[in-house]
């Protein structure tokens, strides 16, 4: 598996026709949030969880060295700009992203769902909580989300995913609105028996490997990518990745 941290030394870089990319023994600097599971999170320095698994299995198929560069969410986006990665993984596409980003195909899927008091069942969409009250972490994009496609329900929004958690249980709140994988480590961890963990979305995103359109010399490496990403779906590679995360 050609997983190799970042050291500090920018990735060789070779011009054409003034336009970056990448020389062909150079690996793909990806960033990753250091504590996003089950997709990242950082064991002994080292990325791992079900996107790394993933993304690396297509990278493998592909031909395409992986040099991963884990840094806290707030990172992210400056690690790219000063030039200390080319590419992000995983964030979610969106058409505010598009205009910015070239994706990869999708390699996992994230999203909302909605959480409620335990034996309840999960909602069936947003639209039956009409009239009903719906709380979520007010730095996430949850919010705008619900407010935009569901303005009859009543929104509340707390501080993070423990208090959200705290005031359904406590009976202050019809459902949470949370990431799905997310909140079901939540779960799991603090709240297991006292929250049904939804069996479906409301909101689905698809995540990928961004690159920034102004990188368009890496778009070759893109496209090798996206081949290893069809070959590990095809072949049953990223189905076994799946299965082994299946309730996590």
């Amino acid at each position: 598996m050609l997983i190799r941290l970042l050291r500090g030394t920018p990735a060789m870089l070779l011009c054409a026709f003034a336009v970056p990319t990448l020389a062909a023994a150079t690996p793909l600097r990806v960033v990753v949030d250091e504590n996003f599971p089950p997709f990242v999170q950082v064991a002994q320095g080292t990325p791992t969880g079900l996107g790394i698994e993933v993304l690396q299995a297509a990278a493998d198929r592909a031909g395409v060295e992986l040099e991963f560069v884990p840094v806290p969410f707030v990172q992210i986006q400056p690690a790219v700009d000063q030039g200390k990665a080319d590419a992000i993984f995983p964030l979610a596409i969106n058409p505010e992203r598009l205009k910015l980003y070239d994706f990869s195909e999708p390699l996992v899927s994230t999203g909302g769902a909605l959480f409620v008091r335990a034996p309840d069942p999960t909602p069936e969409s947003l639209r039956a909580l009409n009239g009903k009250s719906v709380i979520t972490p007010k730095t996430g994009p949850l919010a705008n989300y619900i407010q935009r496609n569901a303005p009859e329900v009543k929104l509340a929004t707390t501080a993070d995913y423990d208090e959200t958690l705290e005031q359904l249980v406590a009976g202050k709140a019809d459902a949470a609105a949370l990431n799905l994988q997310v909140g079901s480590r939540f779960v799991a961890d603090n709240y297991a028996g006292r929250v049904t963990v939804p069996d479906r979305y409301f909101w689905e995103l698809p995540l990928a490997v961004a690159i920034p359109k102004a990188s368009v010399g890496l778009t070759p490496v893109l496209e090798r990518l996206n081949e290893g990403i069809r070959a590990i779906r095809e072949d049953g590679s990223w189905a076994g990745i799946m299965k082994r995360y299946e309730g996590r």
